[in-house]
């Protein structure tokens, strides 16, 4: 009989990778798979054989109600669909998946992609942050298993709950990021063919290192920095960028479909996951986008933080700075200027950092 899976997401699971690599290994299986997400309408979208429903975003733009309304929305959906895994891919949706958890028979499996109880966003929050501390505490024993994005935050939410159920399950990218690319970044943009484009790809929030970049960069000849998502900092590098003279040297990309991501970096030169440590979460970080940039073809440069600088220097797909250090990132990228080959994935490294060959242990998860 078909495994009976639903993926819950406060999101849209299209523009996220880890939801689509999880639905596609599964589909591979011939699972069941049904997804909840949240876009900017209510919808129900059929892809690939899967029904992905949509919570309205605006229904939860109060602030004072928004997450109590998503976790009736929860409630009702697990409910509804009768799954034998739930996978609960935030904090935010699993409170409800255990909540809920003597009227439904589902193993509740909390994907927890970052430290939730030293989330970067919530630094100059703390009694906020200490809610939601609070209730990870609270509901996380409630659940079955535990997945996390890399060995050090395993370690971590070891000894902060005693937790034992806890398996690492990579943020890798999927075979998208392997085919052909037919998209021309540069000539989208009208950039002359010599310009150098660092790329920036994720959500637009503090500690990404976005001004500090552009600080870097501003004396560097024939180079633009090019930023694809969305996220409350945007405006804010616009202003930086006339500061730094920038403002014409600096270029924006809507939020893209994850499977489409690719595409736009074939013309680029650099990729760029400047974290700062202000959060615990940000301090183990651990971003998709190292994987990403690599399997694209692209030499990385990136923070110096424990798990980033851990994987830069076992594959040498780029060097890690200190995120703070001018000096330190224009040496970086001259040494990849003169050196670009040497930090270029060959193709056996490139199928080894794949979803599909690293994370198959997760159908394991799944079945227990």
């Amino acid at each position: 009989m078909s495994k009976k899976i639903i993926i819950i997401f406060w999101g849209h699971p299209l523009f996220d990778g880890r939801c689509m690599n999880m639905m596609n290994q599964f589909l591979e299986q011939k699972y069941d798979v049904n997804i909840l997400g949240v876009g900017s309408k209510s919808e129900t979208i059929n892809y690939k054989n899967v029904e992905i429903e949509l919570i309205d975003s605006h229904a939860l733009e109060n602030s004072l109600t928004k997450y109590f309304k998503y976790f009736k929305y929860v409630k009702n959906y697990i409910i509804k669909k009768d799954a034998d895994v739930i996978i609960a891919s935030d904090l935010y949706s699993m409170i409800p998946c255990a909540q809920n958890k003597k009227k439904h028979t589902a193993r509740i499996i909390y994907d927890s992609r970052e430290i939730y109880s030293e989330l970067g966003g919530l630094v100059k929050k703390p009694l906020i942050q200490k809610i939601w501390s609070w209730y990870e505490y609270f509901y996380i024993y409630k659940v079955d298993k535990i997945l996390v994005t890399a060995e050090i935050d395993k370690v971590y939410l070891e000894k902060l709950y005693k937790y034992p159920n806890i398996k690492v399950v990579k943020n890798l990218p999927g075979l998208s990021f392997t085919r052909n690319q037919n998209h021309s970044l540069k000539q989208s943009l009208c950039l002359n063919p010599d310009v150098k484009i660092l790329l920036y790809q994720g959500k637009f929030h503090e500690g990404r290192g976005i001004r500090f970049t552009m600080k870097c960069i501003q004396n560097i000849q024939k180079s633009v920095l090019v930023l694809i998502g969305d996220g409350p900092m945007k405006n804010n590098y616009i202003k930086e960028s006339k500061k730094y003279n920038m403002a014409d040297r600096l270029f924006f990309i809507d939020v893209t479909p994850y499977e489409k991501l690719a595409d736009f970096s074939r013309d680029a030169f650099i990729g760029l996951s400047i974290i700062q440590p202000i959060s615990k979460s940000y301090e183990h970080a651990l971003p998709n986008k190292l994987f990403e940039y690599a399997v694209s073809g692209l030499p990385v440069i990136c923070s110096n933080l424990i798990a980033m600088k851990e994987m830069i220097n076992q594959y040498n797909s780029g060097i890690s700075i200190p995120y703070n250090s001018e000096y330190e990132f224009k040496k970086a990228y001259e040494n990849i200027l003169l050196n670009y080959d040497n930090y270029i994935l060959n193709n056996e490294k490139k199928l080894e950092l794949l979803w599909d060959n690293q994370n198959q242990h997760l159908l394991d998860i799944v079945n227990e």
